[in-house]
């Protein structure tokens, strides 16, 4: 992600930079590393963006997971019914029938879960790459802050 190529290259200006004796501050070219701030700024919303399109289409994955389960179910229904307008093998349908609306329905359960757990680790995955993009972003003003009181000495 060029965030992450970013903060990269801030972390080579912080490294690169030359050291405050006797302190732990550092002489950084603040314009070098706001330009990157900066395009982490830019870079932010897109990263969202990505975000949401991904929540979109877990949206979409689990509403067609449930539409496909549901189809599954509303077939078994249509098979449990056509087995019980036959009189010799009623109870026989009855049984089988219940059998395969019980599966369907287990089948439907798998089916949301799997897509919640899918949705879920998309979910955690960008969590996780937002947070190392905003920690960096406080990380950089931090150490802006410092150069800048160092500085006033």
């Amino acid at each position: 992600m060029e965030i992450l190529r970013i903060i990269d290259e801030l972390e080579v200006i912080l490294r690169g930079s030359r050291k405050v004796p006797f302190t732990n501050g550092s002489i950084i070219d603040a314009d070098r590393f706001l330009d990157r701030l900066d395009r982490i700024r830019a870079i932010l919303p897109e990263d969202i963006m990505t975000a949401k399109l991904l929540i979109n289409e877990k949206d979409r994955i689990v509403n067609e997971a449930l539409e496909e389960a549901q189809k599954y179910v509303e077939k078994s229904k249509d098979t449990v019914s056509r087995m019980i307008d036959d009189n010799e093998i009623t109870r026989s349908a009855r049984i089988k029938a219940d059998e395969i609306i019980a599966e369907a329905e287990h089948n439907a359960k798998e089916i949301r879960r799997d897509a919640n757990e899918y949705a879920e680790g998309i979910l955690i995955h960008m969590e996780i790459v937002l947070k190392k993009a905003v920690d960096a972003v406080n990380m950089g003003k931090y150490e802006i802050r410092q150069g800048l009181e160092e500085d006033d000495f």
